[in-house]
């Protein structure tokens, strides 16, 4: 497929989600995406009236993984048009593909990149104090979801229905565990020091200064704890003590 195609299809595909229904949910999107690829795939008459018809099916995956499954669904079509593929057997393969990628993708993105996104943008506007500040939220965001949106088309279509290989080899899932781990000690980390944000006025490096202090003795809990296993009844406990003592050392960096 001719270049020019495939980056119309991934313009088109950004406001997939511009003709949300309950019913199709997505497929109004994805029709109107990938058209001017059916006409470059099925020649006029029937058949591109039945590829047209196909893509009104139910579609519903997550937006930032969208351009494989887009990618890919181009793939299936061109083997339907080479009767390589039946149509029913190339609806089963996008939708298990849409599923799988809908489960990756919120993991990885909703509940993992999005929520230290938001959390970074809140220490930007404690510790810059600039109008622009909140912006880091959605730059920081699309640093690697508008990339893999738009790329992950041609990734898709290169790779067709051997992207499930490629995914498990990356261990997507994985990754995404980790994110959260992260995300949520970062978040019990802030929570430490928002508590006498409050009442104190932070300098751009006592407050990151307070957030690498917090983190590197709630690591170290964490490794001493998961190598004696009789520390894990005191383990909140020991957290209070840690969260505590760091308490006095802020109060201390501000001057209180």
């Amino acid at each position: 497929m001719k270049f020019p195609t495939l980056a119309g299809v991934a313009l088109r595909s950004l406001f997939l989600e511009a003709s949300w229904n309950g019913q199709g949910q997505q497929n109004l999107g994805l029709a109107a995406a990938i058209d001017p690829a059916l006409k470059q795939i099925h020649p006029p008459g029937a058949a591109l009236r039945s590829a047209r018809e196909r893509a009104l099916d139910f579609f519903n995956t997550n937006p930032v993984l969208s351009g494989l499954a887009i990618g890919v669904l181009l793939r299936l079509e061109e083997d339907v048009a080479a009767a390589r593929l039946s149509a029913a057997e190339r609806h089963r393969l996008s939708a298990t593909l849409n599923l799988a990628l809908a489960s990756i993708g919120d993991t990885l993105f909703w509940q993992s990149w999005l929520p230290f996104c938001a959390l970074a943008a809140v220490w930007a506007v404690l510790s810059l104090g600039q109008w622009w500040a909140p912006l880091v939220l959605p730059g920081l965001f699309c640093l690697p979801a508008l990339p893999v949106r738009l790329g992950g088309l041609w990734l898709g279509y290169a790779q067709g229905v051997r992207i499930i290989d490629l995914l498990a080899r990356l261990k997507v899932q994985r990754l995404a565990q980790r994110i959260r781990l992260v995300m949520a000690l970062l978040v019990g980390v802030s929570t430490v020091v928002f508590i006498p944000a409050r009442e104190h006025a932070f300098s751009l490096g006592n407050l990151w200064a307070a957030l690498a202090l917090i983190t590197a003795g709630i690591i170290l809990l964490r490794t001493v704890v998961r190598r004696a296993e009789a520390l894990y009844f005191w383990y909140p406990l020991l957290l209070v003590a840690v969260a505590c003592g760091f308490l006095v050392c802020l109060d201390i960096l501000t001057g209180g």
